[in-house]
């Protein structure tokens, strides 16, 4: 069922939040991920935002401190890592995740460019929540190595309880 995306809703936070945090520590530790960016009170990066340099509504999910931006060694890392935390969406409450280098199965293979794919839980859970990128609709960085993720603000407040939907998540999948 699809959930309320609360998109930058909650304005500038001033710094990380400590769920985000805890996700950016465990997906380090289960997947070999590093840290591109947390907090940052900066803007999107896209030509609506550049084009309306005040309009709050342009704000990054970064300065709400819920989101994270998480590199990949090798892509097989980056698809473990992209498949786990899609198939715990809810369990997790993340928000969003954009995977920029993700190709469709169903993808021309002439085609060399990977527009990626993105979840968001106001399109559904899963895969049912994944929209696979083109040229003309996308996340702007194609081929790029790394996630984005974002937490509800709930979870990325609460690292406890996000630490109790991980472990969940991790025995759900068959995985210590």
């Amino acid at each position: 069922m699809p959930r309320k995306y609360t998109g930058n809703t909650d304005g500038n936070f001033g710094s990380v939040r400590p769920g985000t945090t805890l996700l950016l520590k465990l997906c380090g530790k289960w997947f070999g991920a590093t840290n591109l960016g947390t907090y940052s009170n900066r803007r999107m990066n896209n030509a609506k935002a550049k084009a309306d340099p005040t309009n709050p509504a342009y704000l990054s999910v970064h300065a709400s401190g819920r989101a994270v931006d998480l590199a990949y060694k090798d892509r097989a890392k980056g698809l473990e890592m992209w498949n786990f935390l899609l198939a715990n969406t809810e369990r997790l409450q993340i928000e969003e995740i954009h995977d920029y280098s993700y190709r469709w199965p169903k993808q021309d293979p002439s085609d060399k460019t990977s527009w990626g794919a993105g979840y968001r839980c106001s399109r559904g859970e899963g895969l049912a929540g994944v929209k696979i990128y083109d040229a003309k609709n996308n996340a702007g960085t194609p081929g790029g190595k790394w996630l984005h993720v974002e937490l509800s603000p709930y979870m990325a407040d609460n690292p406890e309880a996000f630490r109790a939907a991980w472990i969940d998540a991790r025995k759900a999948s068959g995985l210590k």
